[in-house]
């Protein structure tokens, strides 16, 4: 027997043992069972602590190591599961109080000595004191000690927050600790005053700085997983909860009264009940105040950052009504803790950076957000009881601001927002200096400052226009813009945002507030500007921002129509009569006496020719546009457009469309902008286009005078901006045209050509049309830097934009001529870039398919030249076509290519990409031909260059294959069988190809030599399709191609392949091969009644079957050994396997035989020519299901090969069964990589599998496949954590629902289905439990549920089982889920609810209150996640959940459709409902489809129904069925009633 060892306390008291042996027996009497100590664990405990005590104490002098080591020996003794277990077990085991307060030092020390590295042990010893309950007495029974600590724990946290180091999460995760348990003891805690002493004296400090440092702090990589949820989620919360019930208890709210409401609001206030009277306020405004704690910088940016949190908490716990007053008196105190508080003058703003303003600002909005959404300040209230202390507050707020403008910071303006909500007085004085600041003189380039900008000037237009003052806002507006202002100053007044928001207002303003505002500025210029502009360059510019102003109103107002009021089109009239003759007039008049020989205008004139140009085309457009939408409306023009196509009028007249001045006068004007890209030109060319269109309008006959003028007007607009489109680099536009500048007129006058086109095309000549083609190609081949800088703000319109979205529309389809120079144009271009130098045309092909002269579209040229051709002789341009095929064949073998550079595939890539763009089904012939020549000759005419990257090489290729196989699929597309021979074709393709290839051998495994491949197929299996389904020469064609790949095999005597040189080529032919056996072999089974064309393509297949099987075996033997099967192979067996047996099954149709009378029809497999080759590709397979991991290309392809393979059973070689594939499948399903997206990604392929597994095996084999679903779906899977096994199960069951079962099968099946229901509910509530797989295992086995409920409506009949199901969907979980998961799982769990009600009405009868249950979950989960949140907008999250109220809507019609079922529980259904309503403000947009839904329940309802509800349901709930069943009664019911008057 083992010796017991006594004597031990002694020795550990013993001054004669070394602290070294002490340390060695105290561990090894703790972890030994032969050490006998009475009550030994606590007389260690005591040991240890005693020692650690002393030692701080001074009454021992030990060594910094021998400390450490006690430390260590205590954290392991807490640490230990033996303490646990004693613990557990229900020993007493205690701790000395005096440990807590050494504790409590040694964090001291470590705060002062500015380090952590040696209090890791102290704080896993603090740990485990704090998560033990026993133990944590030491600290809760005394709350000064835990106090104490906590107050060291937040300094320690606040000061390595400060510092550069990583956060040590050990430090957070005890903080986190301490601050929960001193949460618990402050609610047990009665004395209100002693809590508020604790928490103001030791912790408000360091918690407030903490919460501060947490939130300001940028988290790295590495801090995430502790720092952002752990950190600021937790221990912000927890400190909010402290501060709230540590200085705003219930029981304070007297002190607080006292001390802030003046002595006439106090005396009729109750006195509170505590003794002594506080300061509560004071105090808190005092700890702010204090600079002591923290550097007076982080001081300043933790006062503004704890202020709005200090008033949030204090609204929380004392807003009532008759508090308001006190709350108020509360952010005035808090108010003063700001330094913007103390601002005086001008003084403080040059001491201060944006840097340091924008925490203050920060701070006074989140104060007035907070007084904004407590409702604290009633305005009549304040008026009339308090004489208007709060106004006068707010008042100096926004004094304050206004003299301080800071339009760099967006908390400025979102405070100048939160002001005006409160109330517009309080602005309102000073509104012409926040117009100015806030907006006129406003220079606002960052993002998040312009979204702030413009939703303050949108509170301004929404406030005022709600005010019907809108007129009164837009004096203030010109006021600032009449204010001098230096011309570096004198910005756009309306940028791009606020010209949006002011549209948006102006749509919803009386047309006689908006016709105010437009006299008003009709006023302001003919008072203010006009007389004194002339050599006035700043009033000038004053003009301009009134016409750019002017011109915006105008052309964002609403339009007249025939339902204005007569006396408002009267109004509108006056109006244009006063701007023509009081504006337009006088300033045109002003222009009289300048020169348009000067080189340079003065700035003044400049000016002024800009603004009274834009007025003037704000004038016709509105006129023109007043006069087709409004009858009533007499346009000031009288008759002048009766003139308008006369002859004799010159082009630069526009007398017609604006009159008053003769054409000299108007030839004068045109002339000024000539020598500069400006706004004034541009409105010329605007001018130019209105009357333009004009013309056209007024014109009854267009006469060769008219088309003469309107061809010089189409010219004239587009050589306008000629020289500036290539001068010029375009910058983006805001659409504007009152604020064009040099840089920005090419984008707006492109934009002006493009949008036009359809007026200005059918004038333009040859050569305009070509310059047209032009430019839209140069514009789209942009720079890619340069596009994407470009299509940064999507509100800008840009040159590449306009010529995109031109590209897009329908638009250029329908303009033939233009379709076709484009086309041209990238002809030419691809022709610059293949031959950049001039050398022997017959060697470029391009270059003659791109000549000058050609007419390419003859609809665009004299129709003389139709004519003078004779009726036989062909077309100049399909003459030009086949000449260049020829060239290209000639080229082909001769073996002559271009070689091309990186940089020339990069420019042929943007050029294809264009194409692409094309709708090749609208091509015209000759457009079609010639792109199909065009792809043709860069695909076997070209070569990269050795240096070149093979991907981009191969990715060009692609390109044009992908190309040519779409133009196979356009309407036109006998066009190119015109020019060449559909077999000279191929041969020239496949040619250039094998020698092409000989360059790629690096590439063969890589992805783009796949796509490659891919493409290459596409185009010819689409290429031979048109070939036998036009029937174009189809046996010399097919042929000839079935010749040329026998002479390219492998191991033929002419072929330039060899068996091991040039597997690349290899692949492509067989490739070729694949293409040719697919096509066939889709004929082949499409009998059309002609038997010798049938036997022509019977053989045609053979041969191709022959040399497909024959290159296939080629390459396997060339393969390596042991490795795995190339992606390529398998689509090709495949087709192999196919051909194969589509050649077997028609012979007796061919020969002429009864297919009665053919015995060797039941041995077709025997009939197979590659049938070792079919089964060693299938064992190869079923080998390598297990390692293709999540390769979804190797798994479609085998998945398919298998589904073929298996349609014939006896190709399965001896002793195997469907069985044996079944299992591998199961067993790839539950293996690594397969996700619930790679299944979802081969559905189909494993349907199809699965079918004819299911299909081909015998009752027996069946049994044996349900065995293996059964097995996957035990529930030791699931406790297992065998995720994947169940998922295979699952997925097995749900393509198992999909197959087409007969007999036996289907009886074997349907038995089980009671075991399947069971395993499925099981499996979902274990699932449910663990968070990471409800995404994907239990969307599937809703989705499974859903189906076996609709398959077995009329088998399943125990009602047990279906009522089972409920139980899945009472257990899914439908919180805290991504907003796709979360519909998927709403979307099955709806599904199962609709098979049940709609398919098991028997079921229904007893188990309605099971499905409410699961349906009312459905509604709870949807109001509570479609909430109305931050501004209301609709995101991507939203979308989803407008999806899932679309589905409650739906669900409640199904429900009222059964009305037998659900008439008894309809007033229940409303209670639920209107419960949850009362609880959230639901999004606008759910609220409209949940109120469709209630409504249809409220039909079902009865007077007695409602009643009972109103009586039953709470007060807060009863309003709300008050207000809904108002609505109902009001909308639905009426109008509800009125169509039933039309039913039978």
């Amino acid at each position: 027997m083992a010796a017991i060892y006594s004597g031990i306390h002694l020795k550990l008291k013993s001054s004669k043992t070394s602290w070294e042996d002490k340390l060695k027996l105290a561990q090894f009497a703790w972890i030994s069972h032969q050490c006998f100590l009475p009550n030994k664990e606590q007389v260690l405990l005591d040991w240890v602590s005693h020692t650690l005590v002393s030692c701080y104490n001074k009454k021992l002098e030990l060594s910094d190591e021998i400390i450490e080591k006690l430390w260590t020996y205590l954290d392991n003794i807490l640490h230990s599961k033996k303490l646990q277990c004693l613990l557990k077990d229900g020993k007493t085991i205690t701790l000395r109080f005096s440990i807590a307060q050494v504790i409590n030092e040694r964090l001291s020390i470590s705060y002062t000595q500015k380090t952590l590295t040696d209090v890791g042990t102290v704080l896993n010893c603090c740990r485990s004191i704090l998560s033990i309950s026993p133990l944590t007495i030491i600290y809760t029974a005394k709350s000064e000690l835990l106090v104490d600590l906590l107050s060291k724990l937040s300094w320690l946290a606040c000061r390595q927050l400060s510092s550069e180091d990583a956060v040590s999460s050990q430090l957070f995760e005890v903080l986190q600790l301490t601050l929960g348990q001193y949460l618990l003891i402050q609610r047990q805690q009665a004395n209100a005053n002693r809590v508020f002493g604790q928490v103001t004296k030791c912790l408000l400090q360091p918690c407030l700085l903490l919460r501060h440092l947490l939130t300001a702090r940028v988290w790295t990589q590495g801090e995430d997983g502790h720092g952002r949820q752990h950190l600021n989620r937790e221990i912000r919360n927890g400190i909010e909860a402290l501060v709230k019930a540590g200085i705003f208890q219930p029981e304070l709210l007297p002190s607080y009264r006292e001390e802030l409401l003046p002595e006439n609001e106090s005396r009729n206030v109750k006195k509170g009940a505590l003794k002594t009277c506080l300061l509560p306020a004071r105090t808190i405004q005092m700890v702010l105040e204090d600079t002591s704690f923290c550097q007076p910088a982080l001081q300043e940016k933790a006062v503004a950052s704890s202020v709005p949190l200090l008033f949030k908490l204090f609204l929380e716990s004392y807003n009532k009504a008759e508090d308001h007053l006190v709350c108020f008196y509360m952010l005035t105190k808090l108010f003063g803790c700001l330094k913007v508080a103390c601002l005086q003058g001008d003084l403080w703003t040059d001491q201060l950076s944006p840097s340091e303003w924008s925490p203050e600002l920060l701070a006074v909005e989140q104060l007035l957000n907070s007084v904004l959404s407590s409702s604290i300040y009633n305005v009549a209230v304040d008026r009339i009881r308090h004489k208007e202390v709060q106004f006068h507050f707010y008042r100096q707020v926004a004094q304050t601001l206004v003299n301080h403008p800071q339009a760099t910071v967006p908390a400025w303006f979102r405070c100048f927002r939160a002001l005006i909500s409160l109330n517009h007085l309080i602005v309102e004085p000073d509104l012409d200096d926040l117009v100015a600041s806030a907006w006129i003189d406003a220079e606002v380039s960052e993002p998040r400052t312009k979204k702030a900008q413009e939703a303050l000037v949108n509170a301004l237009f929404q406030t005022y226009a709600k005010l019907r003052q809108f007129q009164k806002l837009f004096e203030e507006v010109l006021s600032v813009i009449c204010r001098p202002a230096a011309e570096d100053l004198r910005l756009p007044v309306l940028p791009a945002g606020i010209k949006a928001k002011l549209r948006e207002c102006l749509l919803e303003l009386p047309p006689s507030q908006v016709l105010d505002v437009l006299y008003l500025i009709l006023e302001k210029c003919q008072t203010s500007i006009i007389p004194d502009v002339r050599g006035d360059s700043d009033m000038a510019l004053k003009l301009k921002s009134m016409s750019s102003l002017l011109h915006s109103v105008m052309f964002n107002m609403r339009s007249l129509d025939d339902s204005t009021p007569l006396p408002v089109v009267r109004r509108t009239q006056t109006l244009l009569e006063t701007m023509q003759r009081g504006i337009i007039q006088a300033l045109l008049d002003l222009l009289k006496d300048c020169r348009a020989e000067d080189t340079e205008l003065d700035l003044w004139l400049e000016k002024v020719g800009d603004s009274v140009l834009l007025l003037a085309c704000t004038w016709v457009a509105t006129d023109t546009l007043f006069g087709l939408n409004c009858s009533k409306y007499v346009s000031p023009l009288g008759k002048a457009a009766l003139v308008v196509a006369d002859s004799t009028v010159s082009l630069s007249d526009f007398s017609a469309v604006l009159p008053g001045f003769d054409a000299q006068y108007w030839e004068k004007i045109t002339k000024l902008p000539s020598g500069s890209c400006s706004g004034s030109r541009y409105c010329i060319e605007w001018l130019m286009l209105q009357k333009m269109k004009r013309m056209l309008m007024s014109s009854t006959c267009h006469t060769e005078a008219l088309r003469q003028m309107m061809q010089q007007a189409a010219a004239f607009i587009l050589h306008s901006g000629k020289s500036c489109m290539t001068e010029v680099e375009p910058e983006p536009w805001d659409g504007n045209a009152g604020a064009i500048s040099s840089s920005t007129y090419p984008t707006a006058h492109w934009h002006l050509v493009v949008s036009n086109l359809p007026v200005l095309i059918p004038y333009l000549s040859v050569n305009d049309t070509l310059y047209v083609a032009d430019v839209l190609l140069k514009t789209l081949l942009v720079n890619q830097m340069q596009a994407a800088s470009s299509d940064s703000d999507d509100s800008l319109i840009s040159v590449e934009k306009v010529s995109k979205d031109f590209l897009h529309s329908l638009l250029l389809p329908e303009m033939r001529m233009l379709h076709t120079s484009f086309i041209s144009h990238i002809v030419q271009r691809c022709a610059s870039v293949l031959y950049p130098a001039v050398q022997n045309v017959a060697s470029q092909p391009l270059r003659q398919l791109s000549a000058e002269g050609i007419p390419w579209c003859e609809a665009g040229f004299p129709s003389c030249v139709a004519r003078e051709r004779a009726k036989d002789e062909p077309s100049v341009c399909w003459t030009v076509m086949e000449e260049v095929a020829q060239n290209i064949l000639s080229l082909v073998k001769v073996r002559s290519f271009v070689t091309l550079e990186e940089e020339h595939l990069r420019m042929l890539l943007d050029l294809l990409e264009i194409i692409s763009i094309l709708n090749l089904d609208s091509l015209f012939p000759t457009d079609h031909a010639r792109l199909f020549l065009l792809l043709l000759s860069l695909t076997v005419n070209t070569r990269a260059n050795g240096a070149c990257s093979e991907a981009r090489s191969l990715k060009f290729l692609a390109a044009c294959f992908h190309l040519l196989a779409r133009l196979q699929t356009g309407r036109n597309v006998s066009s190119s069988f015109k020019v060449l021979h559909a077999s000279d074709t191929l041969e020239a393709v496949l040619t250039s190809l094998f020698v092409v290839c000989q360059t790629f051998a690096s590439s063969l495994t890589a992805a783009p030599w796949e796509e490659f491949l891919h493409e290459t197929q596409v185009f010819l299996e689409h290429y031979l399709q048109i070939v036998l389904e036009r029937r174009l020469s189809v046996k010399l064609n097919m042929e000839k191609f079935t010749s040329f790949l026998a002479t390219c095999q492998p191991h033929g005597a002419s072929s330039d392949l060899t068996e091991h040189g040039n597997p690349a080529a290899v692949q492509l032919l067989l490739v070729a091969l694949t293409a040719q056996c697919h096509v066939l072999t889709l004929h082949v089974r499409k009998p059309s009644g002609n038997w010798k064309a049938e036997e022509t393509l019977l053989i045609l297949l053979k041969q191709a079957m022959l040399q497909t099987g024959a290159t296939i075996q080629i390459l396997l033997r060339n393969s390596t050994k042991g490795q795995p099967l190339p992606f390529a192979f398998i689509p090709c067996v495949t087709t192999l396997l196919k051909a194969d047996s589509s050649c077997t099954r028609p012979v007796c149709l061919v020969t002429g035989e009864d297919e009665q009378k053919r015995p060797q029809e039941s041995n077709r497999h025997r009939q197979l020519s590659h049938r070792d080759l079919y089964q060693r590709f299938y064992t190869q397979i079923l080998r390598e299901l297990d390692l293709a991991g999540g390769s979804v290309q190797f798994l479609s392809s085998a998945l398919h090969f298998l589904a073929v393979f298996c349609s014939m059973p006896r190709l399965l070689p001896v002793q195997e069964t469907s069985v044996a594939v079944f299992h591998s499948v199961k067993k790839l399903l539950s293996g690594p990589g397969i996700t619930l997206q790679v299944i979802q990604s081969i559905e189909m392929q494993l349907a199809e599998l699965i079918a004819q597994l299911v299909k081909n095996c015998t009752n027996d084999n069946f049994c044996a496949i349900l065995r293996l679903v059964l097995e996957g779906l035990d529930i030791c899977s699931a406790w297992k954590q065998n995720t994947k096994q169940v998922l295979s199960a699952v997925t097995l069951v749900k393509l198992l629902l999909g197959c087409p079962l007969n007999g036996e099968k289907e009886k074997t099946f349907w038995l089980s289905s009671p075991q399947l229901v069971t395993a499925l509910v099981m499996q979902a509530k274990e699932a449910s439990e663990d968070h990471a797989v409800i995404p994907t295992l239990i969307v599937l086995i809703l989705e499974t549920a859903a189906i076996l409920l609709r398959q077995g409506g009329r088998i399943l009949s125990n009602p047990h089982h279906i009522t089972l199901i409920f139980g899945i969907l009472l257990t899914v979980p439908l919180n805290h889920l991504k907003p796709e998961d979360y519909y998927g799982i709403f979307l099955g769990i709806h599904e199962v609810l609709f098979s049940i009600l709609k398919f098991y009405p028997k079921v229904m009868l007893k188990a309605a209150p099971s499905f409410l249950c699961s349906f009312h979950k459905l509604v709870v989960s949807v109001m509570h996640e479609g909430r109305q949140k931050g501004d209301g907008g609709m995101s991507d999250e939203m979308g989803v959940i407008l999806k899932c109220a679309q589905l409650v809507e739906r669900m409640y019609s199904y429900i009222a459709a059964k009305t037998e079922d659900f008439t008894v529980f309809s007033a229940f259904i409303v209670g639920q409902y209107v419960t949850e309503l009362q609880k959230v403000t639901l999004h606008p947009a759910v609220k409209k489809h949940l109120t469709e839904g209630i409504y249809q329940i409220l039909d079902l309802c009865i007077e007695r129904d409602i009643k009972f509800l109103n009586a039953s349901l709470p007060m807060g709930v009863r309003e709300v069925l008050k207000e809904l069943y108002s609505d109902y009664t009001h909308y639905h019911r009426t109008a509800k009633q009125g169509d039933e008057k039309y039913k039978a």
